[in-house]
């Protein structure tokens, strides 16, 4: 007995070797499962109908390319989101590392702490032994480094 699938691979069809001139089709639909019985010739128009389809709809997926090989950057673009903002953000995100490598490497450890580790400037304080108020200092000083690089 020869089964049929439909697109979603589930089983639509299946289909006996003919015996005697006729073929049994049990059709699996949701309203149940219905048997029937054609001739042999009936039972093989249908078989190459199925492999038509079964060629078409194959023949119509080859046609679809996936996003992912015209991803230079390896992240796919959603639906939903602007890929003119999203290329602008890049760019700003880019300027911003590209200042920050600007700094002194003490400044850039600040920052690490501060926004990587997600340190309070308390703990950051304690650590270096040094007031709350100097570090707030030395952040004030690091963001107008970056702004005056960043507005170049």
């Amino acid at each position: 007995m020869k089964k049929y699938y439909d697109d979603r691979k589930q089983l639509n069809m299946e289909i006996s070797d003919a015996e005697d001139g006729v073929m049994k089709v049990r059709l699996h639909q949701p309203s149940g499962i219905r048997e029937i019985t054609v001739t042999e010739a009936t039972g093989k128009e249908i078989i190459e109908l199925n492999r038509i389809e079964y060629n078409a709809n194959h023949r119509e997926t080859r046609r679809h390319v996936s996003l992912e090989a015209y991803d230079p950057y390896d992240v796919l673009v959603s639906d939903d989101d602007d890929p003119y903002q999203e290329t602008i953000e890049k760019e700003e995100t880019d300027q911003l590392y590209e200042a920050i490598h600007q700094l002194r490497p003490e400044q850039q450890e600040l920052l690490f702490k501060k926004y990587e580790q997600d340190m309070k400037q308390n703990a950051i304080a304690k650590e270096e032994g040094v007031s709350k108020m100097a570090i707030t200092k030395r952040l004030q000083t690091i963001y107008r480094n970056l702004r005056k690089y960043l507005e170049k």
